[in-house]
């Protein structure tokens, strides 16, 4: 039989540290519990009965062996845990937006488009794609700086949400730009849903450092057909929007009014 030294010798030599150990779970170094502590000699015994050790043959060295073999298990086991759950972490950040924590980033909406293509597969039900953009963001970043149009981002991703069921996965795409997924729906819902969203936009007055910032905006829909990938989708949403945007004209921007003169020459 094996010295248990020889055993010993395949069990780990440091195992993971306290919480803030980069690998013992999520960002914020929490671990899922505690460690798991040695079992106790009765815990080893017992379970010795039950793999079928006879009591004759449970010798000390069988013992010592029996629970290097049982902690290992348990620590590895939970180790799995840990990383399982730094991987839903890291997951959750991938999808995560910057700072709008309500709405899908461009990564996750989309999967969520990829998503609702299957599921229009399967359902036989047509599904679209509807995007709503606030236009001017460029001229609000020169003339109120980039903190401005993040604020403006926030408030309009809180009209979306208040547009919209709660079940309706929203996105942000662009900048001041977010598309709604609309299953098993046709082509005048989501004309109405887009319409609807872009006035409830340019109903609004919102202010940032006392200046008022009016929204026009311009939406866009396209139909998710089978098999449609997800870019094709989007490409075909954003087309609309621009003929919407030209068949409506061009028209003075409301926030232009606190642009440098050098942005005013850039536009003329």
């Amino acid at each position: 039989m094996a010295e248990i030294r020889e055993v010993q010798a395949y069990g780990r030599t440091a195992g993971y540290t306290g919480q803030g150990d980069a690998r013992s779970g999520g960002g914020d170094g929490q671990q899922p519990g505690p460690k798991p502590k040695s079992r106790e000699p009765r815990q080893i015994r017992d379970t010795a009965r039950v793999l079928g050790i006879p009591a004759a043959e449970f010798t000390p060295r069988v013992q010592d062996a029996v629970t290097l073999i049982l902690n290992e298990m348990d620590q590895v086991r939970f180790e799995l845990e840990v990383c399982h759950n730094h991987e839903k972490h890291i997951l959750d950040l991938a999808d995560k937006h910057a700072y709008l924590p309500a709405v899908f980033n461009r990564r996750a909406f989309e999967r969520e488009l990829s998503r609702a293509t299957v599921a229009v597969e399967r359902s036989g039900e047509a599904g679209y794609l509807v995007t709503v953009m606030a236009a001017g963001m460029e001229l609000v970043r020169r003339a109120s700086g980039l903190k401005a149009v993040e604020f403006i981002e926030g408030k309009l991703a809180e009209l979306a949400l208040g547009a919209t069921p709660a079940t309706t996965p929203i996105g942000a795409v662009g900048i001041a730009e977010f598309g709604f997924l609309l299953g098993e729906a046709d082509r005048q819902l989501a004309e109405t849903t887009g319409g609807r969203i872009a006035a409830r936009f340019e109903a609004a007055v919102i202010e940032y450092e006392g200046a008022p910032f009016t929204i026009i905006a311009h939406w866009g829909v396209a139909e998710i057909g089978p098999a449609a990938q997800p870019g094709a989708v989007r490409h075909a949403a954003d087309a609309d929007q621009r003929a919407r945007a030209r068949a409506a004209g061009p028209g003075p921007d409301p926030n232009a009014g606190g642009a440098s003169e050098t942005d005013k020459a850039e536009r003329a």
